[in-house]
């Protein structure tokens, strides 16, 4: 049994370490095994002025590889991307975590903490089989695993120095949410305050045609300008970049192995000779079978060559940007063909990483001499011109989130050419060097770009209001007993309403959550109708075939103390979203060749 709960324990200890945080809403260079060594007093980034080192990042990046390895996740080169970023998250939300019980003066004794691994036991240790009898967690059986197991019970004891912490933090600012019986009561009504019954929608989607001009699109944008289309502060770049990719050597020494697989492989032995040497894992282990496929679902080097063969025939290696591949064609099923492959991948050398670093650095020279537009110009590269790119938005498009670039848009001024950035742009490594076009404290939105988009508000206005005038004139010609046999035969929308409730989302086709909806709808009694409720989704009218109040004598202390502790939970979740929001945090992975 201890043996069984050792093995486990390692993964079970991560997995309640981030449960807490991930519960709250908080939530090395392209070979991806590369480990970078620590230089001197140089750091990979900062939070509010606490340092993550290089040794640091290292060690979290292989503690998550262990965490996922262990659930049975393969992590290969294309998941590192994926585990970096979950490690600096974690560690920037470890630091934030302890600059906070620093700033709350929050304590544990020695004394709290024993008695923490005797009482407070995870709910992943209560379900562990290991700790189990009968299927009902064993106390015995805990504390057995703790004495005689020390490598179980220092990992208990480090869990318990993490959590302890945390959790009275959480219960500290839980406290000072300022949750009131008031508050509570308030809470407990919406929850039970309810109409169920049906609605008429008035769609505004089964309107007639209307015309909206391009001067009412015009006024409508200057009239809103400072209101709705002023944004800032933001930044607009230009940049180029240079896909790292592998060069003709990297392919013609791969071409050497391919040959000799080539030399082996016959018919009859293809399947074992895919399964041994293969590095397409999944058809690999069928044999290399790909299974029966059509012209367009492979890439177009593979389709030729795959089409090309009778049943039986191998093909000679042919390289694709995946690599290398041999192509034996098993079966022609009408216009489809049942295929097998053995494929040796490609990849790019250290060697031709220098020789595009060079190139890249090259292309910054001319940059910053001649401007990005003639530079790319005489290099033959294209030149990509951001949109306006809000400072307190760390994804950009196109590239993703970087902090070195995300750095220099923010701080560096027009004509300013970055640092050789290395990155992945839509999982393809490559280097990019932006130029600042503009770097402004606010700006406004395009009125081109934002155009089609007035012109739709425009016209769903107006169609609004044709549907009021139909509204009306349905209410004056229709008795009320009739109203959904007619708005049927009409062709509006007819919604059930289970148990709708103040702030509840009205079911498609609606898909909103409407105020003025809510308060008609509950202030109607059973068999009741409203007159017509204007919204900004259109005009409703309302029938309450039944509705439930709340009952106060239900509203227990055991009810209060249920709202409450779901009520500053989510307070909590706000504050730690703020902490979070508000953080400064300087992330110069790409100094290291992350990304």
């Amino acid at each position: 049994m201890l043996d069984q709960l050792v093995k486990k324990q390692k993964v079970i200890i991560y997995i309640i370490a981030i449960a807490f945080i991930l519960s709250i809403g908080a939530g090395g260079i392209f070979g991806g095994e590369k480990i970078i060594q620590a230089l001197g007093g140089n750091y990979l980034g900062k939070v509010n002025g606490t340092k993550i080192t290089p040794q640091q990042y290292n060690l979290k990046i292989q503690e998550i590889k262990e965490r996922y390895e262990a659930q049975g996740q393969k992590i290969d080169e294309s998941y590192m991307p994926y585990i970096q970023n979950t490690a600096w998250e974690e560690l920037v939300n470890e630091i934030l975590w302890q600059q906070q019980i620093k700033k709350h003066r929050i304590k544990v004794t020695e004394a709290e903490i024993k008695n923490a691994i005797e009482n407070d036991i995870p709910q992943e240790l209560l379900q562990n089989e290991s700790l189990q009898t009968n299927g009902v967690f064993d106390k015995k059986k805990y504390f057995q695993a703790l004495n005689n197991n020390p490598q179980f019970k220092l990992q208990m004891y480090e869990y318990m120095k993490t959590y302890l912490p945390r959790k009275k933090l959480q219960q500290k600012i839980m406290s000072e949410a300022g949750i009131t019986l008031d508050s509570l009561k308030q809470e407990f009504i919406k929850e039970n305050d309810k109409v169920y019954g049906k609605t008429i929608w008035f769609s505004y989607h089964k309107a007639d045609s209307v015309y909206v001009s391009d001067a009412e699109i015009k006024k409508y944008y200057e009239e809103h300008k400072d209101t709705e289309f002023k944004k800032g502060p933001a930044s607009r770049i230009k940049y180029i970049t240079i896909p790292i990719q592998p060069s003709e050597r990297d392919y013609n020494e791969v071409k050497l192995e391919i040959d000799e697989i080539y030399r082996m492989v016959n018919p009859e032995n293809f399947p074992i000779i895919a399964e041994q040497y293969s590095e397409d894992e999944s058809s690999a282990k069928q044999g290399g079978s790909l299974g029966v496929f059509g012209r367009g679902q492979m890439v177009p080097e593979f389709e030729k060559v795959a089409f090309s063969l009778k049943p039986g025939e191998i093909s000679k290696p042919f390289k694709t940007d995946f690599g290398w591949h041999i192509v034996k064609c098993d079966s022609i099923i009408n216009d489809q063909i049942k295929a097998s492959h053995i494929l040796l991948k490609v990849t790019t050398s250290d060697e031709t990483k220098r020789e595009f670093y060079e190139k890249a650095k090259q292309a910054r020279k001319l940059i910053a001499k001649k401007g990005i537009d003639a530079a790319a110009k005489e290099l033959n590269l294209e030149v990509i011109t951001s949109d306006w790119l809000p400072h307190d938005q760390q994804q950009i498009p196109g590239i993703g989130q970087h902090g070195g670039l995300h750095q220099f848009m923010v701080k560096k001024k027009p004509g300013k050419v970055s640092d050789v950035f290395q990155l992945n742009i839509q999982g393809k490594p490559s280097y990019l060097i932006a130029q600042v076009v503009e770097n402004r404290k606010f700006y406004y939105e395009d009125f081109n770009a934002k155009k089609l988009q007035i012109k739709y508000d425009l016209e769903r206005q107006k169609k609004i209001a044709l549907m009021k005038a139909k509204a009306e004139d349905f209410i004056k010609r229709v008795p009320k007993d009739k109203y959904f046999d007619v708005a049927a035969a009409e062709g509006w929308d007819i919604i059930e309403l289970k148990g709708h409730k103040k702030d509840s989302r009205l079911p498609a086709p609606v898909n909103a959550t409407l105020e003025e909806f809510d308060k008609a709808a509950l202030a109607l009694n059973t068999g009741q109708y409203s007159d017509i409720v204007n919204t900004k989704e259109g005009p409703f009218i309302i029938y309450a075939e039944k509705r439930e109040k709340p009952d106060m004598q239900q509203f227990t202390k055991e009810k209060q103390e249920e709202i409450r502790k779901r009520l500053e939970e989510a307070a909590f979740n706000r504050w730690w979203q703020q902490i979070r929001k508000e953080a400064k945090i300087i992330d110069n992975r790409y100094k290291y060749g992350y990304y």
